[in-house]
């Protein structure tokens, strides 16, 4: 089976956060620390180490569409996974979980489980979804929206039902709303999303995926597409069933890619652009060498002859 290049992917946790919470939770460490940065998608993490109480350590994240996803799952998770942990959080953050790196005892497994907190937060919707797909407990219900970007950009997560069995609801559908501010990016976008409608046909296990312009937005989320997404570039969808999602694997990594895709478009556009650049140099820095090693044709007048071998001058 063929395995995606890592390098390919864009993974759910904050590797900067990662080293430095690590090295007081897991290392040791005890000092004071202010530590902010910021994720590819314009999420924001800030680590936090008071001087007074250096053993510690508070991570605040502040993640787009929050009041949305607090009402379909996410205030759930804070309340079950991260109980005895959740703490107020700093002005302009949305959540915030707290460690005592001393008196902590499953240091390794606590450490995991705050790097992921955006993972199980933002992905919460989806794991709902995808577990009662796979417990066959699947049922009609509201279009989960989660606006997750300024630019009205939003995620609509819905259960759908076989057409031929429409008592059985048998898949759920994941609409993404995708647009750039650059043109550019939208033309290479929408030749991105068009190749992934044509090739998950090559890919028998592929979970099915259709991309729609945005003047003719899936029927299923039309009554909720605003004036705003009018401009977008398009709306791609993946429809995910249950064998896609029939082991606690399977569902945790449908739960990454389906959190990772709107990352990974955007991430490679600019990857391709860079490669284009590059490309274009090459063939430049080509061209130089060809017009450097040119030679200059002579100045002097060239000595013309008949047919019959003769020379002659012109007057």
């Amino acid at each position: 089976k063929q395995q995606v290049p890592d390098g390919m992917l864009i993974g759910p946790k904050n590797p900067i956060i990662e080293e430095a919470l690590g090295d007081r939770l897991v290392g040791g460490k005890r000092e004071a620390a202010e530590l902010s940065v910021a994720d590819f998608d314009g999420s924001r993490w800030k680590l936090v180490c008071t001087p007074d109480q250096p053993n510690i350590a508070t991570v605040h994240l502040d993640v787009g569409g929050w009041a949305e996803i607090e009402k379909v799952g996410g205030r759930a998770v804070l309340e079950s996974l991260y109980a005895g942990m959740v703490v107020e959080p700093a002005p302009t953050y949305k959540v915030a979980v707290s460690v005592d790196c001393d008196a902590c005892q499953e240091k390794e497994a606590t450490l995991e489980k705050m790097i992921l907190l955006k993972r199980h937060l933002v992905g919460a919707p989806f794991t709902q979804k995808f577990e009662a797909l796979a417990q066959g407990a699947a049922q009609q219900g509201p279009v989960v929206t989660i606006p997750w970007r300024d630019s009205g950009e939003a995620v609509y997560v819905l259960t759908q039902n076989d057409p031929a069995q429409p008592q059985n609801y048998d898949r759920v559908c994941v609409v993404y709303s995708v647009d750039f501010p650059d043109e550019t990016d939208r033309a290479m976008c929408r030749i991105l999303l068009q190749q992934f409608a044509e090739q998950h046909r090559k890919i028998g296990a592929a979970p099915p995926v259709t991309f729609s312009e945005a003047k003719n937005p899936p029927l299923e989320i039309r009554p909720l597409v605003g004036a705003k997404q009018e401009g977008f570039v398009g709306y791609v969808s993946l429809t995910v069933f249950a064998r896609h999602v029939d082991s606690t694997e399977k569902l945790a990594k449908k739960v990454d890619l389906c959190l990772a895709f709107r990352h990974y478009l955007h991430y490679h556009i600019k990857a391709a652009k860079t490669n284009l650049h590059m490309r274009m140099r090459r063939k430049v820095r080509g061209w130089l060498q060809v017009l450097n090693r040119a030679a200059l044709a002579s100045e002097a007048p060239r000595e013309k002859k008949t047919i019959s071998g003769r020379t002659f001058t012109r007057k």
